[in-house]
């Protein structure tokens, strides 16, 4: 069985190194190739890869059940002749094939004190018989019961591989799958039950959905590993395509290549949103670690002039700042605090089409008189249908958590902190434990007393379905974006939020930090390279301190 298994992983190897050669060969092909044709023949070829892949797979798993139970047997079997072969003749004793042991008669004396001395040694040695057949059955038993299992896991990974002869086109998958494939059900939608399906499944079958759906990474519930490898493969196909002139993504490929790098720059990096065909822009969520795995999650909107191309990368390097400094100040903590040495794990949400200002001729940091990146902002229509997708992504994030243990952070920007205030107060999702606003021009929060005008700074802070006390938001002195009117008052302004400092200040690490002036300052490092405060607060919030947040003078 071991050197069963030794050849089967070689030539295994050799499998998957044609499957890569062939997906090499395409790509080369696509160089050359143009047109609708050209992007059909690259799906296919990825389709195929998958499957290649899969059969790779279920192959090796063959190999580690073969070698897995081959060792354990081997074991088994060299124990039970070390006693059969070695002991037991030592003893003078004899075994049968099921496992008996027969002790040699000891004779009789002539007399009443030799006949007491020869039962005596009769019973010892009956004894170490006995002791002997215990241990030999035991390890028949134990034989017998890895016998069973290698038989049962090697004859249902033998009946898997076998339903490829029957359906060579692809992996075998369940009824309720292919239903979905032939276009008679659907995933479910809500990101819990969508998640608690999605992990019945096999790989063959998840393979064969992501065949007939390409975007199914970016479906909220699924695993996050899961994500980031449907999308890195959606990627990839998305990325030869552009470069080669495919008119469905030729006008993204800089947004592409800016996903490309930004997962190039941080290996621990995954892509949990990678969408071309949805908006008039290119959309792109990226975390810093797992976040299934993580205690401290936070989600990141952009804001105004937000793109893939050219806002993702200074996001993500933003939410390493905050992730290094947040990770840092936890471990060093008390020994006694359960939150000491917490992991956090920051996403980049650029999850919907964002106001895009012209600012040829105009300042960089917009006011009420700049028309050209006023008028860009000044309707809530595009963070009214971005806020469903966002709340989704919360609960999706929430539902693929491997023990449901978590504390989730929305944290948004300018106009994404409308979106993020839109999005918490989306009916049915209640995900959130913090929430973090900064350089907010309000969140179209409900008033109160809609029909009085002197009234209209009473709003329902309750709407957002956050807690007291977990409600943050920092304003910095000269950012005009801050205050400009059209969705209710800004943050500042509303009780049940605690306002957070902006300015020069020097935190409990001893830190000396910026202030954050303009409206792009917030999580953009100060002149000496480490956080300003208002960072350092985004920090502090992520991490589940507010403690040491700090506070406005």
């Amino acid at each position: 069985m071991i050197d069963y298994a030794a050849d089967l992983v070689i030539q295994n190897d050799k499998f998957v190194t044609q499957v890569d050669a062939m997906e090499r060969s395409v790509d080369n092909a696509m160089t050359k190739w143009k047109g609708e044709g050209a992007a059909a023949a690259s799906e296919r070829a990825l389709a195929h890869k998958l499957q290649g892949n899969h059969l790779g797979t279920t192959v090796v798993g063959i190999a580690d059940h073969y070698n897995t139970y081959g060792v354990q047997l081997g074991d088994t079997r060299t124990a039970l002749l070390k006693i059969v072969n070695q002991e037991v003749p030592g003893a003078g004793m004899t075994v049968d094939d099921d496992g008996n042991v027969t002790a040699p008669k000891v004779p009789s004396g002539t007399d009443r004190s030799n006949s007491a001395s020869a039962a005596l040694a009769q019973q010892v040695l009956d004894g170490q018989a006995s002791g002997l057949q215990t241990r030999i059955k035991a390890l028949l038993f134990q034989f017998g019961l890895s016998e069973v299992s290698a038989s049962t896991a090697l004859t249902t990974d033998l009946q898997e591989l076998g339903l490829y002869e029957k359906k060579p086109d692809g992996a075998p998958v369940s009824s309720g799958v292919q239903a979905i494939l032939d276009g008679k059900s659907q995933l479910p939608t809500d990101p819990k039950q969508l998640h608690d399906y999605w992990e019945s499944l096999t790989p063959a079958e998840k393979d064969a959905l992501y065949d007939h759906d390409n975007y199914i990474g970016n479906r909220d519930g699924l695993p996050s590993v899961d994500r980031d490898h449907y999308n890195r493969e959606k990627l990839d196909d998305e990325l030869t395509r552009a470069q080669n002139g495919d008119k469905a993504v030729a006008e993204k490929l800089g947004d592409l290549q800016a996903v490309q790098k930004t997962l190039g720059d941080h290996p621990d990096a995954m892509l949990l949103l990678m969408d071309t065909q949805s908006g008039k822009q290119a959309h792109a969520a990226v975390s810093l670690g797992n976040p299934d795995t993580a205690y401290n999650v936070s989600v990141s909107a952009a804001g105004l002039n937000g793109n893939v191309h050219g806002s993702l990368s200074g996001m993500v390097n933003e939410g390493k700042n905050v992730k290094d400094t947040a990770q840092s100040r936890l471990g060093v903590l008390p020994d006694g605090d359960p939150r000491k040495n917490q992991s956090v794990v920051p996403i980049a949400w650029i999850g919907s089409d964002l106001p895009q200002a012209d600012y040829k001729d105009v300042p960089a940091d917009l006011d009420g008189r700049t028309w050209a990146g006023y008028k860009e902002v000044v309707s809530d229509t595009l963070a009214k249908d971005g806020a469903p997708k966002l709340a989704s992504f919360y609960d999706g994030v929430r539902a693929s958590h491997d023990s449901g243990s978590m504390h989730l952070t929305a944290v948004g920007h300018s106009y994404g902190s409308l979106m993020t205030g839109l999005a918490l107060q989306e009916p049915g999702h209640k995900p959130v434990d913090d929430v973090l606003v900064y350089g907010s021009p309000g969140l179209d929060l409900p008033q109160k007393h809609w029909w009085l005008p002197e009234k209209a700074n009473d709003v329902d802070v309750s709407k957002l379905n956050v807690p007291d006390d977990h409600r943050y938001e920092m304003t910095g002195g000269k950012d005009t974006i801050a205050k400009l009117p059209g969705y209710g008052p800004n943050p500042q302004a509303l009780p049940g939020f605690t306002h957070l400092e902006t300015g020069p200040t020097t935190t409990q690490d001893g830190v000396s930090r910026d202030g954050a002036y303009s409206h792009a300052d917030y999580p953009r490092n100060g002149s000496n390279n480490e956080l300003r405060t208002s960072g350092w607060n985004i920090a502090m919030i992520v991490a589940g301190l507010p403690e040491e947040a700090v506070g406005k003078h």
